[in-house]
């Protein structure tokens, strides 16, 4: 590789936003906020139990409208439904009845304490209460979606203070003023119906909590343009295992939506009755999951998922908020989840009147910021939540809450150093281009002091990388670019490539590999390939490096470079600055379109191939393009060697 002058090109594609490099660094929230709203008697019918799900913030239509709040709460001498809330300044609200919404704008037929055998059966016969709101992007403004919490207390008609939960759906034309009916059947009807349940009927006689509960939702557009609406839920299945979140999806369009739960790695169980697994890795949170919420961070350009997670012995039990980060809802790439600081909370049980419930300072989180569209959030903002008994007395109580993000690397491509193939394979030299892959300002290659006991390295000014698990050797480094020889042990099909700099590592990039990524090294990014005369000195046309180049002439014996011809005779030693072996058989080069001797083909530097070929007797002056082929693999197109008689 001393005589051969490789150019690696850094170029920042403009597809990788500023926020697409950065990550949480940390996340904080602030003192508990006291807020203003009508709860008391002096109004009746006043709210009894603000919030009991999560709420849903839509900003104010204009310069002069209030925030509109899409709540969970029971009137006084009623049930718990949906009310709705309005505020200016987020901290003093009321009922938002001046633009002509009721107090309570959807609610179940009878109270939770109540059964009735003309609606023993329906599914939200005794709660129904929104998880979330939201607008449908296929359709004009103001046609809201509601998915909510449906629960019956009434299993063989006989009051159950638990719930046999299912998450019911509901749509709206005015802007949530009016919502469709309750609808006496199991099964709802086309207008207000179920559409996540498990796996378990509804029993006969009492039972603790059952069910798919407690939902959120957020809408999303992918790559594709489809828009998806997602739900975040609970899968209670009446034992003690700790509940961990799940998700599930439906495309938007024409009703019934066709919802699919996240199981094993896919969205591929139906709805109504399929099996769901946890949708964030396992790690952090070291209890049950509960109360879940998806947000877009606009800032961060990813997708934040908050939680509570309750954990701890019954004597001494705690809660916190967490959060996770993912880039893409439609692989669900979350991270660990990480606890939100100052959040930590006791839980403590048996707080209501009936011996029920756990408080908690934190029951459904509920983010927000004000400059923000409904479901999106910025590095600040406000959380709002129920501090409280989770089936009792609570108040509606909000925080404020700061991310602190730090550059983080971000790959956009690897591909064959010189050949841009897509492809990657062992033993070969490789390109990674991005963003924050180096320090600002740092851009070089490998000096002889980093080289140590004649192995190459594996960093450069703490820059590494690996390659499907194992550390790739590092020869150049910029910000936006760095290239790496990848580990010799056989590797095909797709495989992991991260870049670490400065102890922040990227997120995994999905390459190709093969098990040959064959390409001649260039002169200056190409098309002329890197060549020498018997005597050493750089074959090309006389205008290609002034003064150092000469063309090759026919019947010369001509030395050419190449990279990603495999492992030869001799099995490299990873990590060996000395690399030599022949190969067997022998490539096919063809200049100008004829076969050429080839006398010898092997690597004689780290990466680098060198081939000793004789150019045809007949080949004509000028440019000519040069293959070489191997294994079934060829080089890149369009490279040219110059000729001279």
């Amino acid at each position: 590789m001393t005589s051969i002058r490789i150019i690696f090109c850094a170029i920042a594609l403009a597809i990788l936003t500023h926020a697409q490099s950065l990550r949480i660094k940390s996340f904080s929230v602030g003192l508990d906020q006291t807020l203003t709203y009508p709860a008391g008697p002096a109004n009746p019918p006043y709210l009894v139990d603000l919030p009991d799900e999560h709420t849903t913030i839509f900003p104010p239509a204009n310069s002069s409208s209030p925030y509109v709040f899409f709540a969970a709460s029971k009137l006084s001498g009623g049930t718990g439904g949906a009310v709705v809330l309005q505020t200016t300044d987020l901290k003093n609200f009321d009922f938002a009845t001046a633009p002509g919404y009721s107090r309570q704008v959807f609610a179940p037929p009878l109270p939770i304490d109540q059964c009735d055998p003309k609606y023993q059966t329906e599914f939200d016969g005794n709660y129904a209460a929104p998880g979330s709101v939201v607008q449908d992007p296929t359709l004009p403004a103001g046609n809201l979606i509601i998915i909510y919490e449906a629960e019956n207390h009434c299993p063989g008609g006989v009051p159950n203070a638990d719930f046999y939960a299912t998450i019911g759906f509901a749509r709206s034309s005015d802007n949530g003023k009016t919502w469709p009916a309750p609808i006496n059947s199991p099964n709802g009807g086309p207008a207000r119906h179920p559409v996540l349940q498990n796996s378990i009927p509804q029993p006969t006689t009492s039972h603790p909590p059952l069910g798919d509960a407690l939902p959120s939702a957020f809408v999303d557009t992918n790559a594709a343009g489809d828009h998806y609406l997602y739900v975040v839920y609970g899968d209670h299945l009446g034992t003690s295992t700790p509940n961990q979140l799940r998700i599930a999806r439906a495309k938007l369009g024409a009703d019934p939506l066709v919802f699919q739960k996240w199981n094993n790695g896919t969205f591929s169980e139906p709805g109504i009755g399929g099996a769901d697994t946890a949708f964030l890795p396992s790690g952090g949170c070291p209890g049950s999951q509960d109360m879940g919420e998806i947000s877009r961070n606009d800032d961060l350009g990813l997708y934040v998922a908050l939680f509570v997670c309750v954990s701890g012995p019954a004597s001494s039990r705690g809660g916190a908020w967490y959060y996770s980060t993912a880039t893409s809802l439609d692989v669900q790439d979350w991270t660990t989840p990480q606890i939100v600081e100052n959040s930590q909370f006791p839980v403590t049980a048996a707080c209501s009147a009936d011996g029920r419930g756990q408080q908690f300072d934190g029951w459904y989180p509920s983010s927000m910021s004000p400059s923000a569209p409904s479901g999106h959030i910025k590095l600040t903002g406000l959380i709002f939540y129920h501090n409280g008994c989770d089936t009792g007395k609570r108040l509606f109580m909000s925080r404020s809450f700061s991310i602190a993000t730090e550059s983080v690397p971000m790959i956009s491509t690897v591909a064959n150093a010189e050949g841009e193939s897509p492809a990657i394979a062992p033993n070969t030299w490789v390109e990674i281009k991005g963003v924050n892959l180096a320090p600002a300002g740092d851009s070089r290659i490998w000096q002889g002091s980093d080289i140590v006991g004649a192995q190459m390295p594996t960093q450069l000014d703490r820059v590494s990388a690996l390659v499907n698990g194992k550390s790739a050797y590092v020869y150049y480094i910029s910000p936006t670019q760095i290239n790496v020889l990848t580990p010799p042990d056989a590797m095909t099909g797709p495989v992991q490539v991260n870049v670490t700099n400065n102890g922040a590592t990227s997120s995994s990039f999905t390459a190709q590999a093969q098990t040959l990524s064959p390409s001649f090294f260039v002169f200056n990014g190409g098309p002329y390939i890197a060549a020498v005369h018997g005597n050493g000195s750089l074959i090309g046309s006389a205008s290609l490096y002034p003064g150092s180049t000469t063309p090759a002439k026919p019947g010369e014996t001509i030395l050419l470079y190449a990279n990603g011809f495999g492992p030869t005779g001799v099995p490299v030693i990873s990590g060996s600055i000395m690399q030599s072996g022949t190969l067997s058989p022998l490539p096919v080069i063809k200049i100008g379109g004829v076969i050429a001797a080839v006398q010898f083909a092997g690597l004689v530097l780290p990466g680098e191939f060198q081939f000793n070929v004789v150019v045809p007797s007949n080949t004509p002056a000028g440019d000519q393009p040069i293959t070489a082929s191997y294994g079934g693999f060829s080089t890149q197109a369009g490279t040219l060697l110059t000729i001279q008689p």
